[in-house]
């Protein structure tokens, strides 16, 4: 009975000192890559679509599309932190359109915005070479704008 003990303190004392190593392991690499506190704060509700927006059916048809397809990755327009928002007005809907169709073929012709964005996502393999009608391009527009 005295040996079954010590062997149960032993295999106790093991996974302490196993926990204590991992705790303190995390907290070296926290500290390493400069993650010295955390909060709590939760970030400001925003609206998956802006009060300003008309929900027209192509508008409707438009979110269920980008739903559907694009917030894999990207934030929902009226989201935080949404560089989506206002885009068919700063590129023009003709060009996010060919972005959207042919992301490879603008920057294998060295298209400036299109590096500059593959540049500033760091140069992810994915882009963007969706398969949309021409209704459907409209509708996404008709979201985005």
């Amino acid at each position: 009975m005295n040996k079954l003990i010590k062997r149960l303190w032993k295999i106790i004392l093991g996974f302490s000192m196993l926990a204590i190593i991992l705790v303190f392991g995390i907290l070296y690499i926290l500290k390493i890559n400069g993650i010295t506190e955390f909060t709590s704060d939760k970030p400001k509700y925003v609206p998956l679509v802006s009060k300003d927006d008309i929900r027209t059916p192509e508008f409707e048809k438009g979110l269920e599309l980008f739903l559907n397809d694009c917030k894999k990755c990207h934030v929902t327009k009226g989201q935080l932190h949404n560089y989506l928002d206002g885009i068919a007005d700063k590129v023009g809907v003709n060009y996010l359109k060919l972005y959207i169709t042919k992301q490879d073929s603008l920057t294998e012709n060295k298209d400036n915005y299109a590096l500059a964005i593959k540049d500033d996502w760091g140069n992810q393999a994915n882009s963007h070479n969706f398969k949309y009608s021409e209704t459907e391009l409209n509708l996404l527009m008709e979201y985005l704008k």
